[in-house]
């Protein structure tokens, strides 16, 4: 019994599916001011093709008994925004930081059935957001306040920290 610990192999881990999956209504309030659509959700998908560049479960011929399979999905997707609605003569403050919240599954290839379940959500500090509206961006506005690339930092810091989560329970 103690012999089967030294001979059992570690797991492959192949990729199943990545998705970004954004339905909150902070992101339906975005679409509706942005102009450029699903561009963020695009950029954001493809960008996680190239964090996990994994062998597809697709490229299996037989897989073994130990093999894992791994889906990511990005749930939650908002660039920050902040503005003002007038009232007359006041108005109200509307404001929302980004955020990143993603969710993965590692399952056994063979049965389908869940091994373990993550969940990472990532979002900019209120420091930052305020420093980022009190900016020459912020201030004039030429453009969404923040870019593709702004959005890259929090999804590469939200998939470090579930691949660590990942790998310390394999």
């Amino acid at each position: 019994m103690l012999f089967d610990w030294f001979n059992s192999e570690k797991p492959n881990v192949y990729l199943g599916s990545l998705a970004v999956v954004n339905d909150s209504n902070i992101s339906k309030i975005e679409s509706f001011f942005s102009i450029s659509g699903n561009s963020l959700q695009d950029h954001m998908r493809k960008k996680l093709e190239e964090i996990f560049c994994l062998h597809s479960i697709s490229n299996i011929n037989e897989p073994k008994k130990s093999d894992i399979g791994l889906d990511v999905v990005i749930v939650t997707l908002h660039g920050g925004e902040a503005f003002t609605v007038n009232l007359g003569t006041s108005g109200i403050p509307i404001f929302w930081r980004p955020k990143i919240k993603l969710v993965s599954r590692l399952y056994n290839i063979n049965h389908g059935k869940t091994v373990k379940t993550f969940s990472v959500s990532k979002s900019v500090t209120w420091r930052e957001f305020i420093a980022k509206q009190f900016s020459l961006r912020g201030l004039f506005r030429w453009g969404p306040l923040y870019h593709n690339e702004d959005m890259e930092i929090l999804l590469y810091q939200a998939c470090l920290e579930l691949i660590d989560k990942m790998r310390k329970a394999i």
